[in-house]
């Protein structure tokens, strides 16, 4: 209270002051020695004195009743008046109780009990310090010899001690768990003083204790923080003066900022935000103008949270599309894997302590997992199983990657009116469909994968924006028959080449669109993405789509067949006249001819 007093009016706290002379006065050490035993963690000073007689003033008495901590024991009412002054700690003992037969000198030992407490003995356990003092040793006569007990014990450690060995707890307790006086001086000088001017006893020269080292916390603090936390600015010079009558060292600071010493009586102070709360109570509350309080998040996108939003708008595309998620281990069997053609992790890098004889590797698609999910499905009576899942894949070398794969088994959709309970089969072309619908524009090329779980002649690789991103197949009928599974499609997509980024709205024509149809015979094993590379490489810029609508083969055509492709032609610029179309049209039926030997059915 008085540093705060101190504080508010800008005034220099008065220290105590109490100079006992000893010269005349027999040491403490021929009445007393001191034992310590270990590293107690507490500080202590012990005084003696030879009570005459111990008398409680009126004066005392009422202001003891005021605070309701009434004594009937003189000794121990003045030392609870000196404690509630000064926060200093103080107990008393008989030096009778320290007394050995066969010694010359009373001993007081301290060390700390099998639980970790500090403790005081003598011909026994004479208190625990900080919680409670045992009855056999205090003070009952208003005379003899006595020694007096300053002690502090930091509020932290007594607390955790407490929390962790439950103990019966003296009324000092709640004093020392919250943080008494450190500086023991000001009690026992206090105390020592009263005595003296009491005239009722006589005080033994010197005093033994023990103190440990203590570094104080050092926090720094920046004005400009100071004013960003309270929402105005406060004077340095009225901060600093805060600071120093509230007892704080700030002699190390600089003129950028504050390098607060705490001292050890303020064992709260933990932070800068405590060191403000300080300011601001110290200034008040009141005083300071209110402000709207203004929130403005930070931009703190990175690129981990566009991978999760990635994944979670494929997730749900696929929801969208009718596929049900299935989450499988990243481990899988090596031998199964192998069997199907897959390459697995090199053997140097192979797991050392698999989970399972049946989960002994890293696995290298996500294909094997959704196959076996799909025939439980299938045998547990399921004639419709789509399913997809996303997740990480491992190369030989153990590097990781993230891909998505689809699988549909079975009928295309479930029994309805519609289809009169007969639902057709998944085919190639549905299962294509519902792939672009989830991974955007593709397109087919004809490819061999590498493992055994494609069918050799319906199997295509997908690209998008002129790169390979994954494959698209049919599983092979011995395998739909060994799992007990019905016509089985299945795709796996490197899941980071597929687009995603933002939108761009682009400008559209309001010129009208016309059509044109171009039918062409060509030789049969012609595949389509060969026709498609050379109407992109001679195709004009009016020409902006196409796309084949038919393609028909009789006896008649040998091996040949005729393609119908439909273009779509339009100019963002004008109307387009006839010969401009006919002449976009010319150009690309002279490279069909010349390229592939295609001809005007």
């Amino acid at each position: 209270m008085a540093r705060d007093l101190c504080a508010a009016f800008n005034r220099s706290l008065k220290s105590f002051e109490y100079d006992a002379s000893d010269e005349n006065r027999v040491g403490i050490g021929k009445l007393l020695r001191l034992e310590v035993e270990g590293d107690i963690g507490v500080n202590v000073d012990y005084h003696a004195v030879e009570v005459e007689s111990f008398s409680v003033s009126l004066l005392m008495q009422l202001r003891l009743a005021q605070i309701g901590e009434p004594r009937n024991n003189p000794v121990e009412a003045w030392l609870e008046y000196v404690t509630h002054s000064t926060g200093v700690i103080l107990r008393a003992y008989p030096v009778a109780f320290f007394e050995r037969g066969g010694e010359d000198k009373a001993q007081i030992t301290l060390k700390k009990d099998e639980r970790g407490f500090a403790c005081v003995y003598g011909k026994q356990l004479a208190s625990v310090i900080g919680i409670r003092q045992e009855e056999e040793s205090r003070v009952h006569e208003a005379a003899g010899k006595i020694v007096i007990e300053a002690s502090y014990i930091p509020p932290e450690v007594i607390s955790q001690l407490m929390a962790e060995h439950k103990i019966e707890s003296g009324p000092l307790y709640y004093r020392t768990s919250r943080g008494s006086e450190p500086q023991l001086r000001i009690g026992v000088d206090f105390f020592m003083k009263m005595l003296e001017e009491a005239g009722c006893c006589t005080m033994y020269g010197g005093n033994l204790e023990h103190t440990d080292e203590y570094e104080p916390r050092m926090v720094r603090l920046d004005t400009e923080y100071i004013t960003q936390v309270i929402g105005t600015q406060i004077d340095k010079g009225r901060i600093a003066k805060i600071f120093q009558n509230l007892g704080f060292d700030i002699s190390r600071s600089s003129e950028e900022h504050f390098l607060v010493a705490v001292p050890r009586f303020r064992h709260d102070i933990v932070n800068r935000q405590d060191l403000i709360e300080e300011i601001v109570r110290i200034v008040g509350i009141d005083n300071i103008p209110s402000k709207p309080f203004v929130f403005a998040e930070a931009d703190r996108l990175e690129p981990d949270y566009f991978a999760y939003k990635k994944r979670q708008t494929y997730r749900h595309r696929a929801a969208q599309s009718g596929f049900f998620e299935s989450v499988h281990f990243v481990f899988n069997e090596r031998a199964k894997l192998e069997a199907f053609g897959f390459s697995c992790l090199d053997e140097r890098l192979e797991l050392l302590n698999p989970i399972a004889g049946t989960l002994d590797t890293l696995r290298p698609t996500l294909l094997s997992g959704l196959l076996e999910a799909a025939s439980m499905n299938a045998k547990n009576g399921r004639k419709r199983v789509p399913l997809f899942e996303i997740g990480s894949v491992f190369d030989t070398q153990r590097r990781e990657s993230v891909k998505m794969a689809l699988l549909f088994a079975g009928q295309r959709e479930a029994d309805s009116l519609d289809n009169a309970g007969k639902p057709a089969v998944i085919d190639f072309a549905a299962f294509s469909t519902l792939c672009a619908d989830i991974v955007g524009d593709i397109v087919f090329k004809p490819t061999q994968p590498p493992h055994r779980l494609a069918h050799p002649y319906q199997c295509a690789s997908v690209w998008q924006e002129g790169r390979k991103i994954g494959e698209v197949f049919r599983l092979h009928p011995t395998l739909e028959t060994q799992m007990d599974l019905p016509q089985t499609l299945m795709g796996e997509f490197d899941f980071d080449a597929l687009a995603y980024g933002q939108v761009e709205a682009k400008p559209y024509s309001k010129y009208p669109a016309s059509f044109r149809d171009l039918s062409l015979v060509m030789p049969e094993d012609i595949a389509y993405d060969t026709v498609a590379e050379v109407i992109e490489k001679h195709r004009s810029p009016e020409m902006i789509r196409f796309y084949p609508v038919d393609r028909y083969q009789d006896e008649k055509m040998g091996e040949k067949m005729s393609l119908t492709l439909r273009f779509v032609l339009q100019s963002p610029e004008k109307t387009l006249e006839e010969e401009e179309i006919t002449g976009a049209m010319q150009a690309v039926q002279d490279a069909l001819e010349n390229e592939l030997g295609a001809v005007l059915r």
